[in-house]
């Protein structure tokens, strides 16, 4: 009976143990995540980001700290670092919007959190960061997903087309991976010999074999290092093939004699 009670002592202090690391191991879940960094038009951005649930948030002092570095093509950094400072113990505040002076222009943006919990001796500090670029001052309504890539496409038939990725060049970063995958079918698209000029470096992606008139939808990763972090893009790229050429093999072969026997008959 008595090793039975031991066994049993043993158990509970097993299961203590594991409960006790479980409640650390959830302690990090306290850091506000950064969610979103958002241009709204040519001169501003809206930083977002959120607490942790209040299930599981056991944070007593939170400090969140916004930087800004300013770039503008060929001429960056413009300003090193503009930074904004919030305390919050009640955690009210979840976005920020600032307006720069400069259009167009590129920013790297880093969220930093201080999370203390009275339970825990060392803080948990974070830092997440990404790049972004403000809209265009003719039309705000476009706004590039990557500041420095612009896809498109240089050619299309009815079973190939060819996707370039454009990569602006003069800025603080440099290229790591690309990967253009279609969703339609997971084929990844044959890289082509680059070219590029005083702006961009251009890379080709085809894609062959493809079904006419037929939308697709290409996926495009970008991944990059900029201030020895390393970030990655997500871009989504529509373009759909062409009818054949050969009224033969599409259904235009109908239209085609009903309009000829109609001309026929019209002119008879």
């Amino acid at each position: 009976m008595d090793s039975w009670w031991n066994f049993f002592y043993i158990f509970l202090l097993l299961f203590s143990y594991i409960l006790l690391c479980h409640s650390q191991v959830n302690i990090p879940l306290t850091e506000p995540k950064l969610i979103a960094v958002t241009p709204i038009n040519s001169t501003a951005l809206t930083v977002r980001w959120e607490f942790a649930n209040s299930t599981y948030d056991q944070s007593d002092f939170i400090q969140i700290v916004i930087q800004f570095y300013e770039f503008y093509y060929n001429y960056g950094p413009i300003n090193t670092s503009i930074s904004y400072t919030f305390t919050s113990t009640n955690k009210t505040i979840t976005n920020l919007t600032k307006n720069f002076e400069f259009v167009n222009a590129f920013y790297y943006v880093c969220l930093l959190t201080n999370s203390t919990n009275i339970n825990v001796t060392m803080p948990l500090i974070t830092r997440t960061c990404q790049l972004k670029r403000t809209c265009l001052r003719l039309n705000s309504s476009i706004c590039s997903e990557v500041p420095f890539v612009i896809i498109s496409n240089t050619y299309k038939s009815s079973n190939l087309f060819i996707i370039n990725v454009n990569w602006l060049k003069n800025l603080p970063y440099s290229r790591n991976t690309t990967t253009v995958q279609l969703i339609n079918n997971g084929v990844i698209g044959t890289t082509l010999s680059s070219t590029e000029n005083d702006t961009y470096i251009s890379q080709p992606y085809q894609f062959s074999s493809l079904q006419l008139n037929t939308n697709y939808t290409v996926n495009i990763t970008v991944s990059y290092t900029i201030f020895n972090r390393i970030l990655s893009d997500m871009i989504y790229y529509n373009i759909q093939t062409s009818r054949s050429s050969n009224l033969f093999y599409t259904s235009d072969s109908f239209i085609f004699m009903i309009c000829s026997v109609f001309l026929f008959f019209s002119f008879s």
